[in-house]
Parts: C-alpha cells; sequence; structure tokens
C-alpha cells in the first residue's frame, strides 16, 4: 500500500519541483547568471507565502484523512469546506499585505539595490496571483488525503507542460525576462487550480467516472453552505499544520541567512578580484542549488506526505500495526532515496550541473557547495519520518518539537557560529567523516549542513525511542472503529 501510494505521488511532486528548475533553465540560457541571482536573493518570500499555504493544506488534509478512516464523512467533507475558507481569506489578505509592502520586504530579507529590480520583476506576478498557491496547495493536499493520487499526478502533469510552454513563449520568444518566468509560473498554476477546484465542484464530469473515486465511498466536494470559517476547526487545522509551517519558514530564514552571508562577503573583498568573482558565483551557484534541492525534496516530500497520510487514516481506524509498519517503510524509501540522490551528485556532479549552465565557474561553485552539504543527506529521512508520522497519530508537539530543533536550534546557529571559525578549526569533522574536502571560499558556512543532518538524526532516534511511534487514540477521539489501509 505504501509503495502503491507513494510512487505515483513521487512522480508528481518531481513534476511540480520542474517548475523551478525549469525556470532556471530559461533564465540561466537567454536572461544569465545575475538574473538568476536576483531571483534566488528574494526566494525566502516566495517561500514564507509558500509556508502559510502548506500550512493549510496539510493541517486540512491531515484532519481529513484522519475521519476518512474513522468513516466519518460528514466531518471530513465539513473540515476540507473550513479549509477551503481559510485558504481564500488568507490568500486575499497574503496578495494585498505583500504587494502594498513589498520594498519594506525584500530591504527586510537583505535584498540589495542590485539586485532589487530583478526581485520585484519576479515577484509582482506571484504576488498577485498568490491565492492560487493557498487554493492549488489545499487542492493537492485533499486529493492526497482520499488517495486520488492519479488525479494528482494528471493535474500536476499538465501544470508542468504548460510551464514549458509558456516559459519557451514568454523567456525565449517575447523576451520578457525575469517576469516571463514568473507569468509562466502563473498561467501554468492557474490551469492545474481550474482542473482540481472544479474536481470539488458536486455532478462533475471528472468525479462521475468510477476510475476517478475507486478510493472512497463518498467524494469530498466545495459547498457553498459549508464554506464558513470555524474556529474550532480553524485551530485545530493550525495546529497540524504548524510543523510544516516551522519547517518551511526554517528554510526561508535558512535562505535569507545564507543569502546575507553571501552577499556580506561580496562587499568585504575588494571589486574585480579572484576572491570576488568566487563569492558572486557562490551567489548564483547556491540558487541554482536551492532550485535542485526543491526538486530533490519533492520526492521526499511525496515519501513522507505518504507516510503521514496512511498514519492519520490507520489512526482513525485504530490500527496500530499499521502505523508502526508504514513508519518502517517510510524510514527505509526516504534513507534509500537521498542516499541514491547523494551518489549522483558525489559521483557526476559536472553532469548534474552542466544540464543548467555551460559556465565552467558557475559549475565549479556549484560542485564547492554540493560536496560538503549532501555528505550527510541520507539521515534526513528519518527526522522527516518521524515529524509526519506523530503528526498523523495526532502528537504535533513532539512534531513541532522535531521540526524546530533541527532549523532553529541546529541549522541557522551553526551557519552564524561556523564562518566565525577557520577551516582548520573544523578540519576534525572533516577527518571524523572520513572525508576529503579542500580548502574553498565559505567552506565553514557549508558544513554547517551535514553537521545539522547529523545531530538532527541522532535526537530524532532519541526520541522515537522515548516515545515509539505506535500509539493506539483513546475511544473518545474516535466514535467507532474505520477500515485500515
Amino acid at each position: 500500500m505504501y509503495l502503491r501510494f507513494a510512487l505515483p505521488m513521487a512522480f508528481a511532486m518531481m513534476l511540480s519541483g520542474s517548475y523551478n528548475l525549469v525556470d532556471s533553465y530559461f533564465i540561466l540560457k537567454y536572461i544569465g547568471a545575475d538574473a538568476l541571482a536576483g531571483v534566488t536573493i528574494a526566494f525566502p518570500l516566495q517561500m514564507m507565502i509558500f509556508a502559510l499555504a502548506c500550512m493549510i493544506g496539510n493541517g486540512t488534509a491531515t484532519l481529513v484523512s484522519r475521519f476518512l478512516g474513522a468513516n466519518e464523512f460528514n466531518k471530513a467533507s465539513q473540515i476540507a469546506n473550513t479549509g477551503f475558507a481559510l485558504a481564500l481569506c488568507c490568500g486575499v489578505i497574503v496578495t494585498v499585505v505583500s504587494l502594498a509592502q513589498l520594498n519594506n520586504l525584500l530591504a527586510f530579507i537583505g535584498v540589495s539595490s542590485t539586485l532589487a529590480l530583478a526581485a520585484i520583476d519576479y515577484l509582482q506576478p506571484i504576488l498577485c496571483f498568490s491565492l492560487f498557491t493557498f487554493l492549488l496547495s489545499l487542492s493537492g493536499d485533499l486529493l492526497r488525503a482520499q488517495g486520488k493520487v492519479v488525479v494528482m499526478l494528471l493535474v500536476i502533469l499538465l501544470s508542468a507542460v504548460m510551464n514549458i510552454l509558456f516559459d519557451t513563449l514568454f523567456i525565449a520568444v517575447l523576451e520578457m525576462g525575469v517576469s516571463g518566468a514568473a507569468w509562466a509560473t502563473v498561467a501554468g498554476q492557474c490551469v492545474s487550480l481550474f482542473i482540481a477546484v472544479v474536481y470539488f465542484v458536486p455532478n462533475n464530469r471528472f468525479t462521475s467516472k468510477q476510475a476517478f473515486h475507486k478510493q472512497a465511498t463518498q467524494p469530498i466536494y466545495f459547498r457553498m453552505e459549508l464554506i464558513r470559517l470555524n474556529l474550532t476547526e480553524i485551530k485545530a487545522i493550525l495546529g497540524l499544520g504548524s510543523p510544516i509551517l516551522l519547517s518551511y519558514l526554517g528554510i526561508a530564514c535558512v535562505i535569507s541567512l545564507v543569502n546575507h552571508i553571501l552577499v556580506s562577503n561580496l562587499a568585504n573583498v575588494v571589486p574585480n578580484t579572484l576572491a570576488a568573482n568566487e563569492v558572486a558565483y557562490m551567489i548564483s551557484a547556491y540558487g541554482l542549488i536551492g532550485r535542485v534541492n526543491i526538486f530533490i525534496a519533492l520526492p521526499l516530500m511525496a515519501l513522507t506526505s505518504a507516510a503521514q497520510t496512511i498514519s492519520a487514516y490507520n489512526y482513525g481506524a485504530m490500527a496500530s500495526s499499521r502505523v508502526l509498519a508504514c513508519a518502517k517503510w517510510g524510514i527505509v524509501l526516504t534513507c534509500c532515496y537521498l542516499s541514491v540522490v547523494t551518489i549522483l551528485f558525489m559521483a557526476l556532479p559536472t553532469s548534474v550541473f552542466g544540464i543548467f549552465t555551460d559556465d565552467l565557474a558557475l559549475i565549479a561553485a556549484c560542485i564547492k557547495i554540493s560536496s560538503v552539504t549532501f555528505i550527510a543527506l541520507p539521515l534526513a529521512g528519518i527526522t522527516g519520518i518521524a515529524i509526519v508520522v506523530y503528526q498523523g497519530t495526532n502528537r504535533p508537539k513532539l512534531s513541532l518539537l522535531l521540526s524546530g530543533i533541527k532549523i532553529y536550534g541546529l541549522l541557522l546557529p551553526l551557519l552564524v557560529l561556523l564562518p566565525q571559525l577557520s577551516f582548520t578549526d573544523i578540519s576534525f569533522i572533516t577527518g571524523a567523516l572520513n572525508i576529503n574536502i579542500m580548502p574553498n571560499a565559505l567552506i565553514e558556512l557549508w558544513m554547517a549542513f551535514p553537521i545539522a543532518d547529523i545531530l538532527a538524526c541522532l535526537l530524532s532516534l532519541l526520541i522515537i525511542s522515548i516515545w515509539p511511534f505506535i500509539h493506539v487514540p483513546r475511544a473518545n477521539r474516535v466514535s467507532h472503529g474505520g477500515n485500515a489501509k
């Protein structure tokens, strides 16, 4: 069941991640590395909006899965409609506030005046239609909660194809610059959103076909009479979605901090020197690696989302043994997947980054970063599965603890502290890991990532040993048993 559920989701997530990679390819090919640096420097703001959308979608989907597992279809439908109302309100508020305060927001995340123009050109279309992000995230999560991964795959596939076509039109043909990449993303999202939302409208052609709802006896619809803001349900949605919000906001903080450190280093070196050029390429390289990382993370998100959905469903059905089996399969699959990714980037880095650019200096900068940051990547799978299984089994505090410690308690402090050291000071770490890293620009900064992965993994194992995954819900949490899957 886990593989049948996770593999289509992983493919769908990889297609979704093609947005950023396709945009990066067209920006580098037709505009240049400086334009990508401008887009990269503003990415934390885009990530913050995505974090809010994911909090609503993820929290809603977790509750829906739980009630579906308990056969409480009416309650699941009500939660879905409350999530829709919440996403609608938040999307409008974010659009208005972000557009009104765009310059202040860019200054807050440390965007320099030289990169601000490209950042504004890219962000304005994205922010104008940020409501699409909220509604599309919710729709995708609800399809996942009902086991409709094939429908989700078809929607994302169409959107990815449209994004490539629009990127070609707006950037290569019409020469719209970085704003063309943003408009291509918006247009692709518009196509996906239309199909996804129509699917949730009662009595439509999509849901009338039996092939589209084999796994649910009663599909969930958006109904006008049910779309309302229920404070109790909103509290439950936000409570379960808060770990993913914390994670994504933490990622945005990490990107902002690294960008700030790189820009600060660029300002502190003599212009037009070898050192200045190397740091400048590091900014563009970090942006490219960040987008590649998103593509890598999306199949991982599919594996963790599958674990969350199945564990929540079986928690509602009081099938604790299936929850434990789901967690074990999740850890094995995520660690294996991340191990393959690590081997690929360690063995063939030039081939991988050469897909996006033929600039040898930029490729060299990417290799310097990835050769360090990917060292302990496979260990991240254990922490990721632990977070979502605790979330799915109604233990949001433990999920929140693990989400917060890795980024806020480990990675961010290490990013601040390690650059204060010299390469000699941290050489004992590389020796303990049995790796051979030659000194390069900002090596201390990049070592923060594998160290955080190792420490977070050890902490996750400790927490799992104290609070095991098997957790049977009390009888008053669900009125009756359901069907395990």
